[in-house]
């Protein structure tokens, strides 16, 4: 029991000292503007703390210690097939790493899209546009956003990056970790779930592969991956890069040996010691605050 009491009093310390503690924002405060069909079906959390049947979607806000605050800030969108939002690792432990360079972490827990394929959008263009209306109060310069995407969520990175409608939902920067890109390589329930009876239908397909829509103005982007992986394969992001060096927009792309799908934050992931510094290399080279200096 002392153990317990002294551990607790340990972290209290550790986190006053650090970043403060996140917290919930209504990503539609007056409501959503469209429905997935999940409404009636409660939302819960998993046994892997994943959230599952997300129909009011929020962002969770995690902010550096104001001494070590850069202004930069990141809208990051774990994976989970367009099912579950898997934030342990793709959230949570993200969002600490970026708070400890000084950089804000904006988790979406966006909805499952159930078939309907434009909602992974609009939570997208909403996400960019509630943080920049809230980014004074957050500490955030409105001009310094990017984004992290991961899986599914890479998918949903991707598809922001290409098909925004305006330069308030448009990213700084964008980074990709082993994104589902096209509904032709993609994993088939990222593509069921997204597409719904859509699934099989070709049109469909090619409308939401995000390498079918690179143009010139989409934003700087890296991509990371692991040459192994069987669930998502790396003809996916092989495409969107192809597609980036076709519209002479700068790109960057990183295949590791192994890790197979889902490697990030791991405790056991052979390549950590370069993957996450060269990630937050890219992140600060697009930093306003430094590159205007």
């Amino acid at each position: 029991m002392k153990r317990a009491i002294l551990y607790s009093l340990l972290v209290s310390v550790i986190t006053g000292m650090t970043a403060s503690e996140p917290f919930h924002v209504k990503l539609y405060p007056d409501g959503v503007p469209s429905r997935n069909g999940l409404e009636n079906a409660p939302e819960s959390i998993t046994e892997k703390g994943y959230y599952t049947n997300v129909s009011d979607p929020e962002l969770i806000v995690y902010l550096p210690a104001k001494d070590k605050a850069t202004g930069q800030a990141m809208l990051v969108v774990p994976g989970g097939s367009y099912k579950n939002v898997c934030t342990p690792r793709e959230g949570i432990k993200t969002a600490e790493w970026l708070n400890n360079e000084g950089i804000a972490a904006v988790e979406l827990k966006y909805r499952a899209p159930n078939g309907h394929p434009e909602i992974p959008l609009e939570d997208g263009v909403q996400a960019m546009k509630m943080i920049k209306a809230n980014a004074s109060k957050w500490g955030i310069n409105p001009d310094n956003i990017g984004i992290i995407g991961f899986s599914a969520g890479g998918h949903f990175a991707s598809n922001l990056i290409t098909r925004y409608p305006d330069e308030e939902s448009r990213p700084r920067f964008a980074v990709l970790v082993y994104p589902v890109i096209t509904m032709k390589f993609s994993n088939a329930n990222t593509r069921e779930n997204l597409l719904g009876e859509q699934s099989d239908d070709r049109q469909a397909r090619k409308a939401y592969s995000t390498d079918n829509h690179v143009h010139q103005n989409v934003p700087e982007t890296m991509l990371v991956l692991a040459d192994n992986d069987r669930l998502v394969k790396p003809e996916n992001s092989i495409s969107f890069y192809n597609a980036m060096k076709q519209n002479k927009v700068k790109a960057e792309m990183h295949i590791f040996p192994d890790g197979g799908h889902g490697f990030w934050m791991k405790d056991k992931y052979n390549y950590a010691n370069e993957t996450y510094p060269l990630v937050m290399r890219w992140i600060k080279e697009h930093d306003l605050s430094t590159t205007t200096k």
